[in-house]
């Protein structure tokens, strides 16, 4: 087994095998699955975690090193592979934050908010008379 963190906000399901169907339209015929939901807030709590762990096969790893997708969030900081869950829990630290996600306590320097993150706003048009 091996493991996959993800500080992705959202789920991805990659495409590893393709079928033909009608029409000469190629359909999915097996995805790979890997959980999100880091930085993501809920109902039940404002503590979340840094990143999110998907167990997976070997062969799983190896079919996702051929995703062009997969590779792109490899190479840019939003996943890792682990082979074991205590690298995982490692690895969840060093992750790159999903810039899509929401704003967590964490995000906040005491009292203001990181730069990073500071969205702009725009004034709204006045009202023509």
């Amino acid at each position: 087994m091996a493991f996959i963190t993800s500080a992705s906000a959202a789920p991805h399901d990659y495409v590893v095998e393709w079928e033909q169907g009608p029409n000469n339209v190629r359909k999915p015929k097996r995805t790979i699955h890997i959980n999100g939901g880091s930085d993501v807030i809920n109902k039940r709590t404002l503590i979340t975690p840094r990143g999110v762990v998907t167990e997976v096969t070997e062969k799983d790893i190896e079919d996702l090193k051929k995703d062009p997708l997969f590779l792109f969030h490899l190479n840019n900081g939003f996943l890792e592979i682990s082979g074991t869950e205590k690298e995982a829990n490692k690895a969840e630290k060093d992750l790159e934050k999903d810039k899509s996600s929401q704003i967590t306590p964490d995000d906040y320097e005491n009292g203001n908010e990181k730069k990073e993150i500071r969205k702009s706003t725009r004034k709204p048009k006045a009202k023509k008379q």
